[in-house]
């Protein structure tokens, strides 16, 4: 229905809605159209059926009342029409059969009804092939990946569940004549086409198909891989977004929430697009200045299209078709410069780092979460970390290590303190210390326990605790370190180790526990993440990054001493035994936490 817009000095003026309707809109309306009309022609493309589809789609165009009934229009007749459609092959089918059932034509005619029914079926499995094809290969490829991810994430029972989805996907996939990938052979399981594959089983198949292959990739694929997962729920909410109410309650809640200066118009979104698809300059050899102005203006084209997806969400309706398929396009620059931006980073980095009189890179304080501990399984390939080994103590809120590499196949214990490597009460051995000078780590006693503490440069510091197991990662402080009083949580026996914001707070500040907004009163500044600021108002983003690092810390320490438990060292029953093996997984962990913030390591020789 048209709109009454009032004229000033005049009467009612009627604005026709197809004025606002972009062209580029009705195209792909029409392109739409021309598939559904394809697929349900045998051996017919859909470019021989745009004439048809662009009739079709305009006598709809032209008799609707609006844009919502435009589409709804198109969507029921053309649903209408492939049931339709689908009735008349069912009625041929069955007067084949009844034909053949009857047994009164002669042998050449039964022969070729055989022949026709067979036919039929040939063409259902290809149209089969070519609907679900793509996605039951997919799920054939990464199943087992995401079985083993929810296995470790979620559970026995949820992982089994997702297995048999899987197997039976895989078993539909060679029903239809579909080649597994490689990646299923390794599993082991064998899937046999079915010979005998008549109308009746491949409806049957075609129901199930309908019904489950879709909901079964849609979960894999937000198990495997997030980024496409992402970009396919926008490409579904544009099209909800495509909706007269829903575009309208969008555009309001996003005018209540910016009321000052609200900018959802087509030129806004123009100059957007236009920033956002700039050509990023090529780095001219040897040149680092072109290659960080390049870095600058892949961040400014994320930037500019974080600002078109917000924009667009606040268009008019009218706008909105003017910009289809936007919020898929701004998803798909973001992922492009993030791609680049990450290629880049290291080259970056060691290109700009500060280096020594002797020619060594400086340890800086974001090395300590730019390059998190990763724990290494006994071959030495990296083994991720789904276990609740990030708790961290009395941290909360640590996060968790996730990686995207398959889990091991063993199920490694929990372990969460030493059962007799410097616990309380209890001396090291002599053989540790020399061990630990070599490693450049302090043994430090307290009357609460025995810890080892190990400095990176001038950066941050690595104290590791052992009942609990846990590490803590932070700033190198200027100030004195008492065990006794210069610390802030505290655990059960009287154990303490030190705050968060150790090193980033400013000297003067009051001791009150986070408190980043004290006086800036003797706050000479810090420098982190390419930023320098005030300690005030950086001191609490570094201390969450380095609670994190903290985290992925203590979980390579956990997966050390787990490794005592597990396999030819479960044997071991004396506390001399038992004592040896923690002392070579602590051994272990100190090299990890050296060669991974300092990578040409080289223990130190003793002296003297």
């Amino acid at each position: 229905m048209s709109a009454p817009v009032t004229i000033p000095g005049g009467g009612d003026v009627v604005v026709d809605w197809r004025q606002s309707v972009a062209q580029s809109f009705r195209s792909e309306e029409v392109r739409s159209i021309a598939k559904v009309l394809a697929s349900l022609e045998p051996g017919a493309t859909s470019a021989s059926k745009t004439m048809l589809a662009m009739r079709f789609e305009e006598s709809i165009f032209k008799a609707a009342s609006g844009l919502d009934d435009y589409r709804k229009t198109i969507q029921k007749r053309l649903k209408k029409l492939q049931k339709h459609y689908a009735k008349q092959q069912q009625k041929k089918a069955a007067g084949a059969g009844g034909g053949k059932e009857g047994g009164a034509g002669t042998g050449s005619s039964s022969g070729a009804g055989s022949d026709l029914m067979r036919e039929k079926e040939m063409v259902l499995e290809s149209e089969l092939r070519e609907k679900y094809g793509a996605r039951m290969l997919y799920i054939a490829k990464h199943a087992d990946r995401a079985v083993a991810a929810t296995r470790q994430k979620s559970g026995e029972h949820k992982a089994n569940v997702l297995q048999q989805h899987a197997t039976n996907a895989k078993q539909w996939a060679v029903h239809i004549g579909l080649e597994l990938p490689e990646e299923c052979a390794a599993s082991g399981q064998k899937f046999v086409r079915q010979e005998r594959r008549d109308m009746e089983f491949l409806n049957k198949l075609k129901t199930y198909l309908e019904t489950r292959v879709e909901n079964i990739r849609s979960h894999i694929v937000k198990i495997t891989d997030p980024d496409l997962f992402l970009e396919e729920a926008l490409i579904k909410i544009d099209d909800v977004l495509l909706k007269e109410k829903v575009s309208e309650v969008f555009q309001k809640a996003l005018k209540e929430a910016d009321p000052d200066n609200p900018q959802f118009t087509e030129e806004q979104m123009k100059a957007l697009i236009e920033r956002m698809n700039a050509p990023v300059p090529i780095p001219r050899r040897n040149r680092e200045g072109d290659r960080v102005r390049a870095a600058v203006a892949r961040i400014e084209k994320v930037r500019a299209a974080a600002q078109a997806l917000y924009t667009y969400m606040g268009l008019p309706l009218a706008g909105k078709t003017s910009f289809r398929g936007s919020m898929e396009k701004c998803h798909g620059v973001v992922m492009e410069c993030l791609n680049e931006l990450e290629g880049e980073y290291d080259n970056l980095v060691k290109e700009l780092d500060d280096k020594d009189e002797e020619g060594k890179r400086i340890i800086q304080l974001e090395d300590a979460w730019n390059n998190p501990m990763q724990y290494a399984g006994a071959e030495g390939e990296e083994t991720p970390s789904v276990e609740d080994a990030g708790a961290n103590g009395g941290e909360p809120g640590a996060k968790r290590q996730r990686t995207g590499e398959a889990p091991s196949s063993g199920r490694v214990p929990m372990v969460i303190r030493s059962r007799l490597l410097l616990t309380p009460q209890r001396n090291a051995f002599p053989s540790l210390l020399p061990e630990l000078k070599r490693k450049k780590a302090t043994l430090i006693r307290s009357r609460h326990g025995t810890l080892v503490r190990m400095e990176f440069g001038k950066a941050f510091e690595m104290t590791i605790y052992f009942v609990p197991l846990l590490v803590t990662i932070r700033a190198m402080s200027t100030e004195t370190v008492d065990e006794e009083s210069s610390t802030s949580s505290s655990s059960a026996g009287g154990l303490r180790w030190p705050s968060l914001y150790q090193g980033l707070r400013p000297q003067n500040e009051g001791r009150a526990e986070g408190d980043g907004n004290a006086s800036s009163k003797g706050d000479e500044g810090l420098h982190v993440l390419g930023v320098t600021g005030s300690r005030a108002s950086l001191g609490h983003i570094a201390a969450k990054k380095l609670e994190y690092a903290s985290a992925q810390a203590t979980y390579a320490l956990r997966r050390c001493f787990a490794e005592t438990t597990v396999g030819k060292a479960a044997a071991a029953k004396t506390d001399f035994e038992i004592e040896i093996l923690e002392a070579g997984a602590l051994i272990r962990f100190l090299q990890l936490a050296r060669s991974t913030y300092i990578p040409h390591w080289v223990d130190q020789e003793e002296t003297g």
